[in-house]
């Protein structure tokens, strides 16, 4: 083959694999801002009234994801009004209607990346604030994740813990 033809394959390939990499980054991370129905205050929650994550977000100890919190969850402590808050309104409104999942997802992992809640926060013990960021202090949702996960992120804390970089530990 001559060194033209070599060179426009790998110049080919080089164009290839950073559109790749560039619509990849945009396609897991949100271009808007998500927005919640209720502007829950994680800091009043979580640090003032010292609520465990597990009692919201019921699967993190056990399962691959931590799952977000129902209505039904939320009502289990606010069946009568604590406050008078517009968010408490919305609440009860939002429950009176019957609409139990009503939270939208803020952390998403490509589909063939396997992650499990209960290996990271259980099994290893890795705080929650290391992947969240300080979402146990903000008082209403952020509309972006707190931390940017990406694959060098987990590889350099895979790195640092000692646990396995082997890709088929991680990827499906």
């Amino acid at each position: 083959m001559s060194p033209a033809r070599r060179l426009l394959i790998g110049a080919i390939t080089l164009i290839t694999a950073t559109l790749g990499y560039a619509a990849g980054r945009m396609l897991f991370r949100p271009a808007e801002s998500i927005s919640q129905p209720i502007a829950f205050n994680h800091r009043k929650h979580v640090q003032e009234l010292e609520i465990p994550c597990n009692q919201c977000h019921q699967y993190y100890e056990r399962g691959e994801h931590s799952g977000l919190p129902t209505l039904s969850i939320c009502t289990g402590c606010h069946e009568d009004a604590q406050t008078e808050s517009l968010e408490e309104k919305k609440l009860t409104k939002l429950a009176g209607e019957g609409r139990d999942d009503v939270f939208r997802k803020l952390f998403r992992m490509p589909d063939h990346v396997f992650y499990s809640h209960r290996r990271h926060a259980v099994i290893a013990k890795i705080d929650c604030a290391t992947c969240h960021g300080a979402i146990a202090a903000t008082q209403a949702p952020p509309g972006k994740p707190l931390v940017r996960i990406t694959m060098d992120f987990c590889i350099e804390c895979h790195r640092r813990s000692g646990a396995s970089v082997d890709c088929t530990r991680c990827h499906r």
